[in-house]
């Protein structure tokens, strides 16, 4: 009688497994949708930036398999302040001088331990007109995707919570002087978390930010980054 419920038992279990093993399949793939062959990040190392410049070049930084690693020192941030009209534009960011209308994608995934740190996209004019869009541990409500515009000072907008991740998709589409931020968490489904505009068509800076505001020196991991120079015909939804 024992062994006939064994049986039944072991099949159960290793059909389980299975369903397991194809969901994280599933999970990875969606990861992996993402063309490698546009990751700027994957000829990026510590003698050849492959196009890309620095503001504010970190103390430390790394390169490896695809993905670069930014130290963000204490104090390091982007924030034109509403409040005092301090401005801080201390934050490591790496950028490209890109001309019209583009679509710039990121995998983030920031190192959370203490408030208000975040990895960014940045696109950047000069230090009054600037946009932030984040993957935010924000003091209101933790892990979220936050949004910083700045137009001689900046605001200070919380959007989604995302307390269950590591890393999310962030993606800043820019037409004519409207930018558009989405987010994603499995970068194949985005969703837009705002809609702005920042007067000029001229170059701008565009690239990642890494910021640890209050606490000590931490390291963001940027794993992706492509930019694509084309016009998208739908903001809202990003296509």
């Amino acid at each position: 009688m024992m062994k006939n419920l064994i049986i039944p038992f072991l099949l159960v279990l290793l059909l389980g497994c299975d369903r397991t093993v194809q969901h994280n399949s599933s999970v990875l793939s969606k990861y992996e949708k993402m063309d490698p062959e546009k990751n700027l990040l994957a000829l990026v190392n510590d003698e050849d930036l492959n196009g890309f410049q620095w503001m504010n070049p970190p103390e430390n930084f790394g390169s490896h398999d695809g993905a670069i690693q930014i130290t963000a020192d204490r104090s390091s941030d982007f924030f034109n302040n509403p409040e005092t009209l301090e401005r801080t534009a201390t934050a490591p960011f790496l950028y490209r001088d890109v001309e019209g209308d583009f679509v710039a994608t990121a995998l983030v995934r920031p190192d959370f331990r203490a408030m208000w740190n975040a990895a960014a996209l940045m696109v950047h004019m000069d230090s009054a007109h600037w946009i932030k869009f984040a993957f935010e541990n924000s003091d209101a409500t933790g892990r979220s995707i936050v949004s910083v515009v700045t137009q001689g000072t900046s605001d200070d907008a919380n959007g989604a919570v995302v307390h269950e991740k590591e890393m999310v998709w962030l993606r800043m589409i820019r037409k004519g002087e409207v930018y558009a931020m989405h987010w994603s968490d499995n970068g194949v489904d985005f969703n837009m978390a705002r809609l702005a505009r920042l007067p000029g068509k001229g170059p701008v800076k565009v690239g990642m930010e890494a910021q640890s505001p209050v606490g000590d020196a931490v390291v963001h991991e940027f794993r992706y980054f492509s930019l694509e120079q084309h016009t998208v015909e739908d903001l809202r939804k990003g296509e």
